[in-house]
């Protein structure tokens, strides 16, 4: 974003919080167990690409040291 779009969208949010009116809104228990299941499943998803991409990263390094270790037996 540019300079000019940062400020405009900074203004426009500091005019929006203070110029609001309350909600009278309710949160019910269940609104609780579901934001709960949201990060339960944020976290669960970050750690299945965290294990696909760490499982990437120690094969790449894997195949680059066993080739190194296959030269100098075929050498021999």
């Amino acid at each position: 974003m540019t300079q000019r779009h940062s400020s405009t969208a900074t203004t426009v949010l500091i005019t929006m919080l203070l110029f609001s009116e309350p909600a009278f809104a309710y949160l019910d228990p269940g609104t609780g167990g579901m934001l709960i299941q949201i990060i339960l499943g944020g976290l669960a998803g970050l750690a299945v690409a965290g294990k696909l991409f760490w499982h990437q990263l120690k094969s790449f390094f894997r195949f680059s040291s066993s080739d190194k270790q296959d030269n100098p037996s075929d050498e021999s």
